[in-house]
């Protein structure tokens, strides 16, 4: 239709979806909207929501499924197991799993989450629903549905798709630098002190920096969600999914009234799995709900307080997200080139 196209550009020319690529037609954003794969979303979110504190037989059950459906949808899985000490147990293991496709590749966008949930010595039956059992159950379900367009990249050296389900995010008593995000400090450490050859250019960079964006998702799946931006690098990307969502809306493929992503920045960001890859230079996508979710870190926090018309719209948007990054990357973009101000 002529108005769905005039204000599709309206998206590419103000709010900067055309920075870095061509964004899809109407009727492509149409159709990849209307991929849903519900009875996938629901098995994947059955097995993942559950008390999986570290180091307990409920976390090890979680672990060894995203594994196995990492390796089913045709990933490259590395298990990153580390033994690091936690104030209350003393020495845990935690294990990152990464799936990569096109583990070779020179750059790669990362989509993580973090899989364990949190310790309550009062509440052992915790499940951390939108914290984080939501986001996991999202990244296995987009790999799912958009598979047939992640294998149109499989095989190139220059560029794949990588998920990141990080352990230990969870502080074990009150949050402090050392008493959270166990995984990504281990994995950000890990990438950061080895190195990568570049197969064009022979050049030797850390395997942290072939993460040209890490994009961080927690706190999803509950009613009336805000997601804002915090990091200047990222401003482009996060006004995709500004624009995404509002042509979605205009073309009624949403559930829900309102709007979930602003296009404002923000200055005050939220600590979380991120912090080490900021720290070595990587670009930061973080998609978190702030305020918090009203039952975040509560016994309420289960299956039956999700929201499910808005986390089936999150997954409509993110998913014409994802499929614009990887079906119309063509060529390196250096986010790391535009000046941090955060």
């Amino acid at each position: 239709m002529i108005g769905d196209s005039i204000f599709f550009v309206f998206l590419v020319t103000v709010l900067g979806y055309g920075a870095r690529s061509q964004a899809p037609p109407p009727s492509a954003a149409r159709q990849i909207a209307q991929l849903d794969n519900n009875d996938h979303l629901q098995y994947v979110l059955s097995n993942i929501l559950k008390p999986r504190v570290v180091g307990t037989k409920g976390h090890d059950e979680v672990a060894t499924f995203i594994a196995s459906e990492l390796k089913t949808l045709g990933f490259d899985v590395e298990l990153d197991s580390f033994s690091a000490y936690t104030p209350v147990f003393r020495n845990l293991t935690f294990t990152n799993i990464v799936g990569t496709i096109n583990s070779n590749a020179a750059e790669f966008v990362a989509l993580a989450c973090h899989y364990d949930s949190k310790y309550f010595p009062n509440d052992p039956g915790f499940v951390g629903a939108t914290d984080s059992a939501v986001p996991c159950a999202l990244m296995l379900n987009l790999a799912k549905v958009l598979m047939p367009y992640i294998q149109q990249i499989r095989g190139r050296n220059d560029f794949g798709l990588m998920l990141i389900f990080f352990d230990g995010e969870e502080a074990f008593q009150e949050w402090t630098q050392q008493d959270s995000v166990y995984g990504s400090k281990n994995l950000a450490a890990k990438w950061s002190n080895s190195l990568y050859q570049m197969p064009t250019t022979k050049q030797t960079i850390r395997n942290i920096d072939r993460i040209e964006v890490l994009i961080l998702l927690d706190l999803i799946g509950a009613q009336s969600p805000r997601f804002r931006n915090y990091y200047m690098r990222t401003q482009a990307l996060h006004n995709q999914l500004v624009g995404i969502e509002r042509y979605l809306a205009k073309a009624g493929l949403l559930n829900t009234r309102g709007f979930m992503f602003y296009p404002r920045l923000e200055f005050s960001g939220v600590d979380d799995d991120h912090r080490p890859f900021y720290e070595q230079n990587v670009p930061i996508l973080h998609i978190i709900s702030t305020p918090f979710p009203k039952h975040w870190h509560t016994k309420y926090d289960d299956a039956e307080h999700l929201h499910w018309p808005t986390i089936k719209d999150f997954n409509r948007i993110f998913r014409v997200f994802l499929y614009q990054y990887i079906t119309n990357r063509e060529a390196s973009f250096n986010l790391r080139s535009i000046p941090e101000y955060h």
